[in-house]
């Protein structure tokens, strides 16, 4: 078999590569890199549970939504509607459950990133009581007129507000524990 320059030069040369050892001592110096910080650990749990629960919740509101309506306009009234009728109660129903779990897994982060400041939540709250009084006002307008195309895109646009406001808030709450974190280990 053919050698190539390289494994050639090794071995003519494996006496001077075997010469140089490391300090007995070396292993001592280097640190060691799995430092475990408990607040990032409890943090990593913390937005896992909270994202099960916020599945677990997005589902059973979804499934309490659906058997509402259908003891609402009865099973009888499911039948009369018309495929397009259909086609549209799918859609808000896949929006809701889409929208409903994102937005419940964006305020369990804000629960978690706003920590103790209560006001941050008391504030986003408020903000999204506002959106859910809109929302039940558009509802009643669809259950007095079922194929509103217009109806059905406001409740979807009144979810995309209330993420777009929860998303917004906790990206300055990252922004601002980013600044924090920067100024404490510029203290130094």
């Amino acid at each position: 078999m053919k050698q190539d320059k390289l494994e050639q030069f090794i071995r003519a040369n494996r006496r001077e590569f075997d010469a140089m050892e490391p300090p007995d001592d070396l292993w001592n110096k280097i640190k060691p890199t799995s430092s475990i910080d408990p607040k990032k650990t409890f943090k990593k749990y913390a937005l896992r549970i909270a994202a099960a629960i916020t599945i677990f919740l997005a589902a059973w509101f979804s499934n309490d939504l659906i058997r509402s309506f259908q003891f609402d306009h009865g099973a009888d009234e499911m039948k009369n509607l018309s495929p397009a009728q259909m086609e549209q109660y799918q859609l808000l129903m896949e929006a809701e459950l889409f929208y409903t779990s994102r937005i419940n897994q964006a305020r369990s982060d804000l629960t978690i990133l706003a920590g103790e400041d209560k006001t941050i939540i008391r504030d986003i709250n408020s903000d999204l009581s506002e959106l859910d009084e809109v929302f039940e006002d558009l509802k009643n307008d669809l259950m007095d007129n079922g194929d509103n195309q217009e109806v059905i895109e406001a409740m979807i646009q009144n979810y995309r507000i209330k993420l777009d406001i929860l998303e917004q808030m906790l990206e300055q709450l990252r922004r601002s524990e980013i600044n924090q974190k920067n100024e404490v280990d510029h203290e130094i």
